[in-house]
């Protein structure tokens, strides 16, 4: 029997870019609800399969800055220990209700987001995304 995906369940994960590992910022990382995830996907890729010249190649385009940004939008549940640039203190974790399909998720702040380095948001999404598979111990049970 195969075990569904929690999609509520968040895991903690701290980035390999830390360099604090006694006191490391701490991400918690959810799978993304499969409705999400496809409408991240519709809204970040895109295929032509067809044209009006039999001999044209297949084209396909994947916008994988806004991907990981959705990503990590969506999937970032919480975040322990992140300062605060200018005030040097711990960001506070916000989330804002977005709706999507007229289903509302909770989303990370773009504030929140924009204290984020490019490597740290491409690292992240990885996580999320990759969140959303079984792991073999799962497929087993």
């Amino acid at each position: 029997m195969l075990t569904g995906i929690n999609i509520y369940e968040a895991k903690p994960y701290v980035s390999k870019y830390d360099p604090d590992k006694n006191n490391p910022t701490t991400f918690h990382i959810g799978a993304l609800d499969p409705f999400l995830r496809s409408y991240i996907e519709d809204q970040t890729t895109s295929l032509k399969i067809s044209s009006k010249n039999p001999n044209d190649a297949a084209e396909a385009n994947i916008l994988v800055s806004k991907r990981a940004l959705l990503a990590v939008k969506f999937g970032v549940r919480g975040i322990d220990n992140f300062e605060d640039p200018q005030t040097k203190k711990p960001v506070k974790f916000e989330t804002i209700s977005t709706s999507i399909n007229g289903k509302n998720f909770p989303a990370v702040s773009d504030e929140i987001i924009r204290l984020m380095p490019k490597d740290l948001i491409d690292e992240l999404a990885e996580v999320v995304l990759s969140a959303n598979k079984l792991t073999e111990e799962e497929a087993k049970n």
